[in-house]
């Protein structure tokens, strides 16, 4: 009978984790639902859903040599759009992977600091910002994310076990990130700096079989030279405008936990604990995280002294900092409940989390306009569908082609950054015709395009130009293009809608090399 009273409160030990970890997230999930299909469309998203419906040749040859920079999230999307052509699948890869990093902080935490601070950990995810936004958003950030803290896991783990195996996984996940988002190579240095101090007393030769993994890092940093710069912030789209890396970094520490103001102080405190005591017992893991959170600020602010950074920095660009970030947080947290009376130290845990949930916003929804709304893009979406032929040319990526999938991932969508567009123009084939989207706030009068000759049709919030050819290539129905937009631009009351076709013609004649 003793024997068998030990082993179920040991059972209950082991499970109570897994299930507090099922609980927390299915709690996230649950959040998560409504803007699945609630939240309007962005452009941001029509890039990767246009992108990623396309044939997989098609696939590759645009995200790696139009416009540079990693390929997996473009790969994922396009293997869940095969099943299901919607923007919704779009955004359910998103809500699967934020939903994996729940239990990968709590793994990433427990390693670090125990049990306790890995269910914190697990709780500060759930509640963050970053995640409960970027979790159902139809681009890379989630996915980002979970790669981070995949990356961050392993190469814990492989502290802990320094044998070949847990190094070979710990350097073959620490590419993934890097194959998510060209700042990936933060945390691949992060590592590769806290390795190259630990072994500096070791023979070379042990390390070789892990080099011979990190080289493959080389031919994504190759495509991430290749990457054009990001346009900048056009009128009509809230495209969470760039801001100092010193200030991107503090929203993106405020966002994965401690939001701003005084709670992102007190979760700072925290954080600060954690590492200190990390610093005393595993300085390899406290090494780790310091270059995590404290080396990407000051290389992005030189970098865009330089010139050779965009200027659209924002907090879901560092996402990656999150998983080490909350590990932080809870690592201290746990300090300071090692502190506190047995019976005080759930309330302080409870009274953190708390203060997580209900910490001040530090990062924007970026998904406002109302233009993507359901309603909105749902008429423009139905007519394009009866219109769109194989081979047609669409220009810019818009929330209302991406709606028009699945015809639409039959044409060509071209983007408004001028080098990738220049880039796709000129491997384009003959194409029919060309579709311009042009988001409006107010409902346009024909009656100066009619008088024009144009062909268009106008909806309450999105006026479409159309531009018939046959074109012998993309170079001709891009320079179509530019002769539509030029008419339409004065014709077109609504200041933003104007501004609008006047920056998508910049951004065509910028590709084409020719003058406005």
């Amino acid at each position: 009978m003793s024997e068998r009273h030990e082993v179920r409160p040991r059972s209950a030990v082991a499970s109570g984790p897994a299930l507090a970890l099922v609980g927390l997230t299915a709690l996230l999930c649950a959040r998560l639902l409504p803007d699945v299909a609630g939240k309007p469309l962005h452009e941001d998203e029509a890039v990767a859903g246009l992108i990623s419906a396309r044939p997989l040749g098609d696939v590759l040859h645009t995200v790696i040599l139009d416009r540079g920079g990693a390929p997996l999230h473009f790969l994922l999307a396009h293997f869940a759009l095969a099943i299901d052509t919607t923007p919704e699948t779009l955004r359910w890869v998103s809500v699967v992977f934020a939903l994996a990093t729940v239990p990968l902080c709590y793994d990433l935490a427990r390693r670090i600091a125990g049990r306790s601070a890995g269910l914190i950990a697990a709780a500060l995810a759930v509640t963050s910002q970053l995640l409960l936004i970027y979790g159902t958003f139809g681009r890379m950030y989630s996915l980002f994310a979970f790669a981070s803290a995949l990356a961050a896991d392993l190469f814990v783990r492989a502290l802990e076990q320094p044998q070949r195996r847990p190094a070979l996984a710990a350097a073959a996940a620490a590419l993934l990130p890097l194959a998510v988002h060209p700042f990936g190579v933060f945390l691949l240095a992060a590592e590769a700096a806290a390795a190259l101090w630990l072994w500096r007393r070791r023979l070379l030769r042990a390390a070789f079989p892990v080099l011979a993994v990190a080289l493959l890092a080389v031919p994504l940093l190759l495509s991430d030279l290749r990457l054009s710069d990001r346009y900048s912030p056009e009128v009509g789209h809230n495209l969470d405008s760039g801001t100092s890396a010193g200030a991107a970094t503090l929203q993106a520490l405020g966002g994965a936990a401690g939001g701003r103001g005084a709670t992102l102080a007190l979760f700072i405190g925290l954080a600060g604990a954690g590492l200190l005591t990390l610093a005393r017992r595993r300085p390899a893991v406290a090494a780790f995280a310091f270059l995590t959170v404290a080396i990407p600020p000051p290389t992005l602010a030189l970098a865009s002294a330089a010139g050779l950074a965009s200027d659209r920095l924002g907090p879901r660009h560092l996402i990656f900092m999150l998983p080490v970030w909350i590990a932080l947080v809870a690592t201290g947290a746990t300090r300071l409940g090692a502190l506190l009376p047995v019976k005080a130290r759930a309330a302080a845990v409870a009274a953190i989390v708390t203060a997580a949930a209900l910490a001040p916003s530090a990062v924007s929804e970026p998904r406002t306009m109302m233009t993507g709304t359901g309603r909105a893009v749902a008429a423009p979406a139905a007519w394009l569908t009866k219109e769109l032929a194989p081979h047609d040319v669409l220009y810019p990526y818009s929330p209302v082609f991406l709606a028009s999938l699945p015809v639409a991932k039959e044409a060509h969508a071209y983007s408004r950054e001028p080098v990738a567009l220049a880039r796709a123009a000129k491997r384009t084939g003959a194409t029919p015709a060309v579709f311009m989207s042009i988001p409006l706030h107010e409902p346009v009068n024909g009656d100066g395009l009619r008088r024009a000759g144009m062909r268009f049709h106008a909806f309450p919030s999105w006026l479409i130009l159309e531009s018939r050819g046959p074109f012998e290539n993309g170079t001709a129905a891009l320079e179509s293009a530019v002769k539509v937009l030029r008419t339409a631009a004065p014709l077109v009351s609504e200041p933003a809608a104007r501004a609008y076709l006047s920056q998508i013609r910049v951004a065509a004649c910028a590709a084409l090399r020719q003058p406005c």
